[in-house]
């Protein structure tokens, strides 16, 4: 019998998901916060939900995707949260890119309603994920992993399975501080490159086919080049910038000192405090620019 999913959150990469699992046959019940991101996707067949506790109403997974340990925490565990109307049993699947400190509470509250959970943030960006190339990135037992593996084949290409329950996580937070170094010294580049009269096409190119390449520099870059931060964002500068931040909080936690890490992390808060959140990656060169 196929499982029933319900589904928290319909941003960019929650959609590509929903998405994935429509055509795959599942039965998808959703919530989001802003109701007219559902209907594209209720068109496709998923059934809207108006709280996340009628999203979760028999289901037999519950999948979320939250901007940051606060979004995640209501939308789990408040009075209309999606925990208040799991049964026991049902699994929850975090994707959210969250602290490891809170993962590890979310997860013992949710574990104690019967209900287990699955740390499984995911690295990938929305056309993969509908192109069914997720890359999860696991924290859990391996009896509750195997129940829902069914659904993350439905939607990945790899799933990494690194221990117990926050340590998907810690590989997450690390990952993507790994991407706001790249994406820091890329606009340091830039901005030379650009003081000095260099053609931006030529930067580009050359960025790109040399041996210091990232994925993420090469898809940041162009619109650092232009200078138009706006078009093709799949990932703002604000949540670049609280996924860092979460990082240095582990490295705090495990009692380490991540000085390029939180270099790079401290050019992000910059560009946050600029008032340049909601655009893309690339806007972190304006820092450097001084605009």
């Amino acid at each position: 019998m196929t499982q029933k999913i319900g589904f928290l959150g319909a941003g960019r990469m929650a959609s590509a998901m929903i998405s994935r699992l429509l055509e795959k046959g599942y039965q998808v019940r959703v919530w989001n916060r802003s109701a007219d991101k559902v209907a594209p996707l209720a068109a496709k067949g998923a059934i809207a939900c108006v709280t996340p506790a009628d999203a979760a109403t028999g289901v037999d997974a519950v999948i979320s995707f939250m901007a940051d340990d606060t979004a995640a925490e209501t939308v789990w565990l408040s009075n209309s949260g999606a925990v208040s109307t799991m049964e026991p049993g049902t699994v929850a699947i975090e994707c959210s890119t969250l602290s490891h400190g809170f993962v590890l509470e979310l997860s013992a509250k949710i574990n104690a309603n019967g209900c287990p959970y699955i740390d499984a943030p995911v690295t990938a960006i929305p056309a993969q994920v509908a192109a069914g190339e997720t890359m999860f990135l696991i924290g859990a037992d391996n009896a509750v992993l195997d129940r829902v593996r069914p659904i993350m084949d439905a939607v990945a290409n790899r799933i990494i399975h690194f221990g117990p329950i926050g340590s998907g996580t810690v590989y997450k937070l690390m990952n993507n501080l790994l991407g706001a170094v790249h994406i820091a010294a890329a606009a340091e580049l830039v901005a030379v490159a650009q003081k000095a009269g260099l053609d931006g096409k030529l930067v580009a190119e050359a960025f790109t086919n040399g041996a210091v390449a990232s994925r993420v520099g090469v898809m940041t870059i162009p619109g650092m080049i232009s200078g138009n931060h706006k078009e093709g964002v799949h990932f703002t500068t604000a949540l670049r910038a609280k996924d860092a931040g979460y990082a240095m909080w582990l490295a705090d936690e495990l009692g380490l000192d991540l000085p390029v890490g939180r270099s790079a992390t401290e050019m992000f808060d910059r560009a946050i405090e600029a008032g340049l959140g909601d655009l893309g990656q690339s806007a972190v060169l304006e820092t450097i620019r001084g605009k």
